[in-house]
């Protein structure tokens, strides 16, 4: 009989433990959020991470990409910028977190997250036929043009180079285009993948933030087109300017000039369009420009990009035009 109900506490005991044992591989990680609470196709995220004890590194997987995180001034507390591409198909997607802790300790962690289905516009647009139907010549400056940007979107840099909020790159609102269904001349479909700005042709552009230029040139569609890396896969695009101001390998400052508005390229008249583009998806600028960003401070933004320091002039960098030889 004591047997019996020796073999019945361990039973009771077993039982009473394996939950715990379940659950522990998630113990560690106290808190995960993300900025916008309410994610859409296109929507930009800033994924907050804290943990109960510091870290050697955190990485994650989200819809299928590797989630980069940086630590921030408290050691506990990491941060990652990432993002659901506008194809996205609306649903609940596994946000997977692995923290490796000091002395090797795994803790893994998997959150649920809901992506809802943005409204996106559609519309007709009338461009020179040749953007719709290219010439022999078009086509191969077109896929010239495509081995420039996909080097340009390789580039690697593995800490973010920003800092603080993202800022408009003109002094105009953004229209509701990203995500906008195209039809050029009744004839060619296309889906819009940035965010246009109506500003007339020689207003001033400015980089979104701190980071580094990975392409300036003129292509076929873009027009002149200006690639900027903040890190960790992170990249803004400025195209149909009517002069660039900056050259592959610059490190440019937050709110730094970096061309003119214009109209060259597949437009219908004079705008700025600047895409987002993380880890290969295609982000809403407007998502990005919304979000409150921790500042990593200026010492930090000056080691990440080599940045000279800026005066500045009603919160507006006050900077000189760049000119090169």
């Amino acid at each position: 009989m004591r047997r019996f109900r020796s073999v019945a506490i361990s039973i009771l005991l077993a039982g009473a433990i394996s939950p715990i044992f379940s659950q522990s591989p998630a113990h560690g990680i106290k808190n995960v959020f993300w900025q916008p609470n309410d994610l859409q196709q296109g929507s930009v995220a800033f994924i907050t991470v804290e943990l109960e004890r510091v870290p050697r590194r955190v990485t994650g997987k989200w819809i299928g990409k590797d989630l980069a995180f940086f630590k921030s001034d408290n050691p506990k507390i990491w941060y990652a910028l990432a993002g659901a591409d506008l194809e996205t198909q609306p649903g609940t997607y596994d946000l997977a977190l692995t923290a490796v802790m000091v002395g090797g300790r795994v803790i893994r962690s998997l959150k649920k997250v809901d992506i809802g289905a943005a409204n996106f516009r559609s519309g007709a647009v009338d461009v020179p036929e040749n953007f719709v139907e290219p010439d022999a010549a078009s086509k191969k400056q077109i896929a010239a043009d495509a081995v420039l940007k996909n080097r340009a979107f390789s580039h690697l840099i593995a800490a973010p180079q920003w800092s603080g909020d993202f800022v408009t790159p003109v002094k105009a609102k953004p229209t509701e285009s990203f995500g906008m269904t195209r039809v050029f001349n009744e004839e060619l479909t296309s889906t819009h993948r940035g965010t246009d700005f109506p500003v007339n042709e020689g207003a001033t552009v400015v980089v979104s933030n701190s980071g580094t230029v990975v392409l300036a040139k003129e292509l076929f569609y873009e027009g002149n087109c200006v690639i900027v890396d903040h890190g960790q896969r992170l990249f803004t695009i400025y195209m149909h300017l009517s002069k660039i101001e900056v050259k592959a390998g610059d490190k440019l400052g937050k709110g730094e000039r970096l061309g003119l508005s214009g109209q060259t390229g597949r437009v219908t008249g004079p705008h700025l369009h600047m895409g987002v583009r993380w880890n290969g998806a295609y982000l809403d600028p407007t998502k990005l420009l919304g979000l409150t960003l921790p500042n990593l401070g200026p010492e930090k933004r000056r080691a990440a990009t080599g940045a000279r320091p800026k005066s500045t002039i009603g919160g507006v960098a006050n900077l000189s035009t760049r000119k090169h030889g």
